[in-house]
Order: C-alpha cells, then structure tokens, then sequence
C-alpha cells in the first residue's frame, strides 16, 4: 500500500522536477512499493471518479535533514532515463525510480540488459525517438497571412497540426528551430503549440505580444529568434488547405511510381495514425488501387527486345549446314 502520494506538475515530463522528488525520496529511504506517482493532467482531465481524493505528499524545494546516503547512477543511464519520462506511459514514473533504487542495491543490475524493468525503459524511449522522427518527417506547414513585425519578421505565418501520442513537442522542436530559422512558424498541438519569432532579440521584447517569460528562450546563439510555447489546441485551429496544397498534391500524384510500390514498407514508415495531418494521405489509397493497372500499362507499352542467336547455338549451325 503506498504511503506517499506524489503529485508531478504539468504531464510529468519535466526531468530535473523529477529528478529531484526521486532524491528526496532517496534521501527519505523511501520504497519504491511505497510511492504513488500523479500528474496534474492525469488528474484534471481523467479522475477517478471513485477514489478517494488524494493527499499529495510535500517535497521541500531543499533537502535539510541528515547527511542521505550516496546516490550513484551511469551518466548514460540519466539521459535514457530523460527521454523515457516523454513516453505517455503512466507507470514510467514508478519503473524508473525502482530502476534508480534497485541501482543502489544491485549493483550488477547496471550490467544486466535483460533485466524487465531496463528492457520495458528502454521500449518507451524507443517509442519516443520513434516519434520525434515521425514528428519531423510528417509535419506539413500552411501559410496564414500575418501583418509584417519588426519583432516576428515578414511574409505569412507557417502553420501545422500534429497530434502525438507521446510528451516530444519540445524535443522535436530544435529541429524546426535549426531547419526554418527565418521563417516564422507555429505548430499547434493538443499537448502544447510552439511558436518561432524569427526576429525577436530576446523573450522580453515579446511581453506585448503576451509572451511569457518562463515560457519561451532563446535558441540560436549570436542570432535573434525566440521560441514560445502556450497552452494546446484542437485540430480546427489550423489553417485550412491553401492553393498551394493543390500544387503539392498534383506534383505528388505526377511522381508516384507504381512500380516501385512496396505497400507493407509504406504503412511501416507512415503509420495510418499521422495520415488525416497529410495532404497527400487522401491520394495514397485511389493511388495504390490503381498501380497494378498502370504497372500492367507500363509493362505492356515497353518496346520488345529482338532476340539474337549467338554463334554456336543450334539454330546458327542449322542456318550454316542449309
């Protein structure tokens, strides 16, 4: 029966607030049979309904009691253990701080890797590095027209919806940063929507656009641009399709290859799940219904090939002796 009841901010993901609950509780000498782990958004948006209300245990912000025994772990081991808490998996919480307790009483477990609790680790921060490349690969901008700033840039504002399954908004984000530096951008999310402003000189200067401080930072080192996060959206925020869609979708639909269709390959690479966020998606079906006719097409309009007899054959000798 846990006799503690830990409450972590937000959807849990923040690794140096865990961090430091886990060698609280360390410090404590607190079980890991004993500790109950919550986020604010698991109980906001699914309570259980009849369960008693929870009495969240106080963490200080410092650790003022006794000397707590040493708390050792690899260095690798704290970098997994960052991604792994982006995962949506509601039990990471506990897992990982069996894994650090276990870790100081089982040495060899550090050198085990098929011990269950690093395996099941190690499936979430695959899934999550899974899903930042998906996240990289499958997001599609739209163009807003937005009125020239002097803090945001000019031209239109970029605009995608992405809806992912794990916490990775924010571990997606250098990507867009590096990749689209001077293009403004936003991308919406029902966990979180970013924001990029190309020109702004540092997260101050953009208070009047409502910019919050604790919510924003600079990236890009010797160069303006602040990235911002705020609260998440619903799909029906984004932009609808534009002109240019159409052109994407017609250059789409002229370069698609029946022959070098590989339909199992394709659905691996891009699961069905991301395809109501991709123009193209609406095309793939109709296309793939029609590539065995049109492979049949292109095999049936290829021209023929003569057939030549080599010296020596049969037939040459035949011709030779007639």
């Amino acid at each position: 029966m846990a006799r503690h009841t830990l409450i972590l901010p937000g959807d849990g993901s923040d690794f140096a607030h865990w961090r430091h609950v886990a060698r609280w509780l360390w410090a404590q000498q607190i079980a890991p049979q004993e500790v109950q782990w919550l986020t604010q958004d698991r109980q906001q948006h699914s309570p259980d309904l009849f369960a008693p209300a929870a009495q969240p245990t106080a963490v200080p912000d410092h650790h003022s009691g006794p000397a707590a025994p040493a708390l050792t772990v690899p260095r690798a081991w704290l970098h997994l253990a960052e991604q792994a808490l982006l995962n949506a998996a509601p039990e990471r919480f506990a897992v990982l701080y069996r894994l650090l307790w276990r870790m100081q009483w089982e040495p060899g477990l550090r050198h085990d890797p098929l011990d269950p609790d690093r395996v099941q680790m190690q499936h979430w921060v695959k899934a999550v590095r899974h899903e930042v490349h998906k996240m990289h690969a499958f997001v599609r901008f739209r163009p807003l027209a937005q009125p020239d700033d002097t803090l945001d840039g000019c031209g239109p504002l970029h605009v995608a919806w992405f809806e992912p399954t794990h916490h990775i908004v924010h571990a997606a984000a250098p990507f867009f940063v590096q990749r689209f530096a001077n293009m403004r951008w936003a991308i919406l999310t029902p966990q979180c929507c970013l924001r990029w402003w190309p020109q702004a000189p540092n997260a101050a200067a953009l208070a009047e656009h409502g910019v919050v401080l604790k919510n924003a930072l600079q990236p890009l080192k010797n160069r303006p641009g602040v990235l911002s996060w705020g609260p998440g959206a619903q799909a029906c925020d984004a932009p609808a399709p534009d002109a240019g869609e159409a052109l994407w979708l017609t250059y789409y639909a002229h370069i698609f290859n029946p022959a070098r269709l590989k339909v199992n390959a394709m659905r691996k690479e891009m699961p069905r799940k991301y395809w109501p966020n991709l123009p193209e998606a609406q095309l793939i079906s109709p296309l793939i219904q029609a590539a065995q006719a049109r492979s049949a097409a292109m095999l049936a309009s290829a021209p023929s090939t003569p057939t030549r007899t080599l010296p020596g054959t049969t037939a040459a000798k035949q011709s030779k002796n007639s």
